[in-house]
């Protein structure tokens, strides 16, 4: 018995984006939105959501950034970078992004219960309180 599929399906969109990585320069947006910003010789393509999605809030609140992308983009997958991802490729690859901030950028890498890391201007990194203020951007891995 074949199977019968009511509504619209994920095959054929994210085929086309595995297309558009294989053939898209680093800088170019995406299908699904964010811009193509490394790609590994291991298969996987690094994008950077759109500065329209992000945001500056607590490390506590860090995760409003892959709300706000995937409200931004209706792609889904994003998260907030670790400290180690959000300097190599993140920081190392910001000529890509759509914008990049001089601001830091918190990281998902905590250092203890009141600090985590995040990335500053120079690519460094540094462990802060948890309650401040900075910029929060989401990725997503897609393979090609």
């Amino acid at each position: 018995m074949a199977a019968i599929i009511v509504g619209p399906t994920n095959w054929q969109p994210q085929a086309a984006e595995e297309y558009r990585v294989q053939v898209a320069s680093l800088g170019d947006q995406m299908i699904r939105g964010g811009y193509l910003i490394c790609r590994t010789g291991g298969g996987v393509a690094w994008i950077v959501a759109p500065e329209s999605s992000e945001v500056s809030r607590s490390w506590y609140s860090r995760n409003d950034a892959v709300t706000t992308a995937t409200n931004c983009t209706l792609a889904t997958g994003w998260f907030v970078p670790t400290r180690a991802q959000l300097q190599n490729p993140g920081y190392e690859c910001r000529t890509y992004w759509d914008s990049y901030s001089s601001d830091s950028y918190w990281s998902s890498s905590e250092r203890d219960g009141l600090s985590a890391y995040m990335i500053y201007s120079g690519g460094f990194s540094t462990d802060l309180n948890k309650a401040g203020v900075y910029c929060v951007r989401a990725f997503r891995c897609a393979i090609y």
